[in-house]
């Protein structure tokens, strides 16, 4: 007689915008789990998932759009009915909670005090929580006085289980209207203020030859912010600005047609546009963090403190031999201990 299969319910659902969870959740599935990605609504996502598919396993990824609203009075709101949510499913539901804690803070610095605070709480009552480098798990257990049995490093499946990498690069630079010759630097991701995408285009401008070409791939969805580093694009005919949701069939054109990756961010404590430039054998000009200096130590010269360093960084990646770099990367990529994500949901 065969038992049912454990049912996890993933909240919240992160869209299309955010691959790395239905990687996640088919991941589970091969390997015999019954799992649902719950709906996202503003308030009352726990319980609704409760009611509606009993689960004994609910799998948090972000769990900041629970806690933080626009006001004051709205995060108040938001984080006491999760809070009371988190207590009920717990106490009264008897549910494990499970998370992939990929922050120790939201990018937008929005009321940190009251985060910290109710982050804490919600951590503390996890079975199992998951994050991305040893530093990053440190950090967490000081700051939020986690267990250290219930803390593990598990990486995320490669994404080059995902994305198909199919198009040489000729026929990418091709569809980008990019020369052989060209060198071609990458930005890809949504555009956030903590990505320094400002930064990079005064950087690229101040070191750019004839045929240096910089892409900018991705949208913002924050008009405000987006208006100047807009202008700034236009102004300069060697930036390539393509200010939308790039499919899953077009991301291999854009990381195809690059010779680097720049991801200037300003603060990061995980970064999936990272794994990503990794799966497509990229060499990375990145902030230096303790856990991208272990991790990238290979081509630690890319790898920048302060936004001043960038010009130099993006100079220096010419000289390098970016083909090996990029296979080192891939290879790192290929390594991880993805196979334990199901370790996460059983113990």
């Amino acid at each position: 007689m065969t038992s049912d299969p454990l049912k996890v319910v993933v909240l919240p659902d992160a869209g299309p915008e955010n691959p790395f969870q239905y990687e996640l959740v088919r991941y589970f599935r091969e390997e015999g789990f019954d799992v649902v990605i719950g709906g996202k609504y503003t308030i009352g996502s726990t319980l609704r998932a409760i009611f509606a598919h009993r689960p004994p396993v609910i799998y948090y990824d972000w769990v900041h759009s629970f806690i933080l609203g626009k006001s004051r009075w709205w995060t108040y709101f938001k984080s006491s009915v999760f809070v009371a949510e988190i207590l009920a499913a717990r106490y009264l539901f008897n549910v494990r909670f499970v998370h992939t804690l990929h922050n120790l803070q939201n990018h937008a610095g929005l009321w940190l005090r009251w985060e910290r605070r109710i982050y804490g709480f919600f951590l503390r009552k996890c079975h199992q929580i998951r994050v991305y480098s040893e530093e990053t798990r440190q950090a967490a257990m000081e700051r939020f006085s986690l267990q250290p049995e219930r803390v593990k490093v598990i990486q995320d499946l490669p994404y080059h289980f995902y994305y198909p990498n199919i198009l040489s690069k000729n026929e990418c630079r091709k569809r980008l209207n990019l020369n052989d010759d060209d060198f071609v630097y990458l930005f890809f991701g949504e555009i956030k203020p903590y990505k320094g995408v400002s930064n990079l285009i005064d950087a690229f401008a101040e070191i750019a030859r004839p045929n240096d070409r910089l892409l900018i791939a991705g949208k913002s969805y924050d008009a405000t912010f987006f208006e100047p580093i807009e202008k700034a694009a236009q102004a300069n005919s060697s930036i390539h600005l393509h200010h939308r949701f790039i499919q899953d069939d077009e991301v291999q054109v854009f990381f195809n047609a690059a010779d680097v990756v720049v991801l200037p961010f300003i603060r990061i404590d995980h970064s999936g546009s990272i794994d990503l430039a990794l799966s497509f054998r990229k060499p990375i000009v990145t902030l230096k963090t303790d856990a991208t200096a272990r991790m990238l130590a290979h081509q630690s010269t890319l790898l920048f403190e302060t936004s001043s360093q960038l010009p130099h960084c993006l100079q220096i990646a010419r000289e390098l031999p970016l083909q090996a770099i990029g296979d080192q990367n891939f290879a790192i990529a290929d390594s991880t201990n993805y196979r334990d994500l199901t370790l996460l949901v059983t113990l």
